[in-house]
């Protein structure tokens, strides 16, 4: 469960947050590992620090291990490059079921 701190940053409940991880599964929605130092991942949006608790909340991706939220996601990747990664290493392991 994260701090009062953290659900006031992101403009959440702790009812709120708890309903993302259960719509997860409990898990880390990428590495899927069920035990982890949680980070809420969101939209780095312009004027984040002056938005309204509500307004933060609707920016709120999901809940992540720290790891992918720092190294596999980062703050500034987008959908689109996101699956350009996918398909880069697709490609890589398609060509290696040929050798």
């Amino acid at each position: 469960m994260p701090s009062d701190r953290t659900l006031a940053i992101y403009g959440l409940t702790a009812n709120a947050w708890i309903r993302l991880m259960k719509a997860q599964g409990w898990v880390c929605p990428i590495c899927e590992k069920t035990q982890a130092t949680w980070n809420t991942d969101h939209d780095h949006v312009p004027g984040w620090k002056k938005k309204n608790a509500a307004e933060r909340a609707r920016h709120v991706r999901g809940i992540l291990c720290w790891y992918c939220n720092h190294k596999v996601v980062g703050d500034k990747r987008s959908s689109a490059q996101a699956q350009r990664v996918a398909d880069y290493l697709r490609a890589h392991e398609e060509r290696m079921l040929d050798v």
